[in-house]
């Protein structure tokens, strides 16, 4: 570990937090892409997953709006889940432009299964970090978060759903 922070201070110099921030990003998504092959799904699925087991029955654009995810990416993906047996959709009975998307019971139970993982990853991102440590992470995290969404246009400041 020692050589690879050499080797990258040597390349780069010290770390500036949007490298770390980024370096962080990539390796959390790699686990959990890895994770999500092992339970059987597409990484991709991942965050409309987890958004829908928050509260199912949203509109495709809510889902998009929350994920920032592009709004055709969503309806893509969410056409290869219900294929899947993951999630239904329904369309607005009373505004037929609108469509509603619901949780199956197999979509819930990857969720859970993937939950736990991030879980046991996080056990492992924070273990030698105090609680108190912990709290402080977060709060400079959210601000760093908020500053971004800030700075984008009104219509992208929806918080992501990890």
């Amino acid at each position: 570990m020692a050589h690879q922070e050499a080797a990258r201070r040597k390349c780069f110099g010290d770390p500036k937090p949007s490298m770390l921030i980024n370096e962080i990003s990539k390796l959390f998504h790699n686990k959990m892409r890895e994770k999500s092959e092992e339970l059987g799904f597409k990484n991709g699925y991942r965050q409309i997953l987890m958004f829908l087991s928050h509260g199912d029955g949203v509109t495709q654009l809510a889902i998009a709006e929350a994920t920032h995810l592009k709004a055709p990416t969503v309806s893509v993906t969410l056409k290869k889940m219900e294929a899947e047996g993951l999630v239904r959709r329904e369309t607005d009975a009373s505004d037929m432009r609108q469509t509603h998307v619901y949780l199956l019971d197999k979509g819930r139970d990857l969720d859970l299964k993937h939950r736990e993982a991030i879980m046991e990853f996080e056990k492992v991102m924070l273990q030698n970090i105090s609680k108190a440590d912990e709290q402080i992470l977060l709060e400079y995290l959210k601000k760093i978060r908020d500053n971004i969404l800030a700075s984008e246009s009104s219509s992208e400041r929806t918080p992501h759903i990890l």
